[in-house]
């Protein structure tokens, strides 16, 4: 029983661990806090006084890419146990075939490669100069109003967002990956769901295989129906699957801990990717999806003001247009959604009707949704030319303007 509490206990671990350090909130988390704000800033005050200011700087730089180093330990150890233990056991085995193998060299291939290539490719960056390149969408003036941004001072385009992380102005964003270190957005998001496939794929396929491993064991050795003993007392104990798993797990530690590990992150994955294709499906991004929630609770929480005020004899006249979206918060955006505690839309004291729910403008339907992602519009001939033709109109005004300022005066 004592392997059945350790499984336990490690699952818990492992999910207060995701918890407290990826979906809990630190401004409203008392646990959240603990973990991402007053332990590692313990820490790192007490590396200052070990190693002092300098060594600290070079380690914080190195910090930057914590999520990515932590992707790697546990991406290529459990590749390495698997290549070290697993394979031996695949040419042995009669139940999963040795073909197998390659199909993992080529899947190990094929999830080192997306990382890569996701921690590679830019979401796109939004300056003076690149506007026309990026600007597609037209202003919702619920999430987005035609405005500068209030950072880098040029107009906020439709879907753009600065991200303080990469100090980026990012079009289409969606959200700032540590994983791969860099923002999401319009042009690198295809090669993020690609990423985020392939894992779900690998831990799904490494899943299968080393379950398999572990039933073809179980039959051929005829484990349910066998005699076990009691290290300790010698005593005789009675077949079953927690003895059998116990067995297992003892025998093959390094198969059956792989196996656990794919087993919940195929889960968790699973999920997010999931939720990705959902909200993809909607033309929404993880910053939209988030925002979109918070109209819908303003707009619920407006409706019932204003139901109560008809009933009440009390009717305001003041029109919402323009409100909203001075409202919506535009604060940082993790893989699990907003981090700042502020989410929700600051309500007017005003009573009015809000009118019928705002739909998403940018849902063109499931197969133009997709093809944007897959197809950047930025990427396209249309967009291209835009660019072009603005940039070649900038560069003749600026020969223009130096024309001018060089042209000697007549005597």
């Amino acid at each position: 029983m004592n392997i059945v509490f350790q499984i336990i206990a490690f699952i818990l671990f492992f999910a207060f661990c995701t918890y407290a350090c990826i979906f809990a909130d630190p401004d409203t988390s008392d646990v959240g806090r603990l973990f991402t704000r007053t332990i590692p800033s313990l820490l790192f005050q007490s590396l200052e006084r070990m190693l002092g200011q300098k060594q600290l700087s070079q380690l914080s730089k190195l910090m930057d890419h914590a999520f990515q180093i932590m992707y790697l330990i546990v991406v290529l150890g459990g590749w390495c146990l698997i290549f070290a233990y697993g394979y031996p056991e695949i040419e042995k085995s009669n139940y999963i075939h040795s073909y197998h193998q390659y199909t993992g060299y080529a899947l190990f291939i094929l999830c080192m490669g997306s990382w890569h290539y996701a921690c590679d490719v830019g979401p796109g960056n939004v300056t003076a100069r690149t506007i026309p390149l990026f600007d597609h969408y037209e202003y919702d003036n619920i999430l987005y109003t035609n405005k500068l941004c209030p950072t880098i001072e040029i107009r906020k385009i439709a879907r753009s967002k600065y991200d303080r992380c990469s100090r980026k102005h990012v079009p289409r964003f969606d959200h700032f990956c540590g994983w791969i270190n860099q923002s999401v957005g319009e042009r690198n998001y295809r090669w993020f769901l690609l990423f985020l496939t392939v894992h779900v794929f690998m831990c799904c396929y490494g899943t299968w295989a080393m379950a398999t491993l572990m039933y073809g064991e179980v039959i051929e050795k005829d484990l349910l129906n066998a005699t076990f003993f009691n290290a300790v007392t010698g005593a005789e104990v009675e077949a079953g699957n927690i003895i059998v798993f116990h067995y297992l797990f003892a025998r093959h530690f390094q198969i059956c801990g792989v196996l656990l590990l794919m087993s919940v992150m195929a889960v968790v994955l699973g999920m997010f990717l999931s939720f990705h294709l959902f909200i993809t499906s909607r033309n929404m991004t993880t910053n939209e999806f988030f925002k979109w929630g918070s109209v819908r609770r303003w707009h619920k929480k407006e409706k019932l003001k204003y139901e109560q005020a008809l009933k009440d004899g009390k009717i305001g006249s003041k029109s919402n247009a323009g409100i909203l979206s001075k409202q919506v918060p535009d604060g940082d955006v993790g893989c699990t959604g907003p981090v700042a505690a502020e989410s929700d839309i600051i309500a007017d004291d005003d009573i009015m009707d809000p009118g019928p729910m705002p739909e998403n403008i940018f849902n063109k339907g499931i197969i133009t949704n997709f093809s944007e992602v897959f197809f950047p519009l930025s990427l396209r001939d249309e967009a291209i030319q835009r660019y072009r033709a603005s940039d070649k109109g900038s560069s003749k005004q600026n020969c223009t303007s130096n024309e001018k300022v060089l042209k000697p005066k007549a005597i």
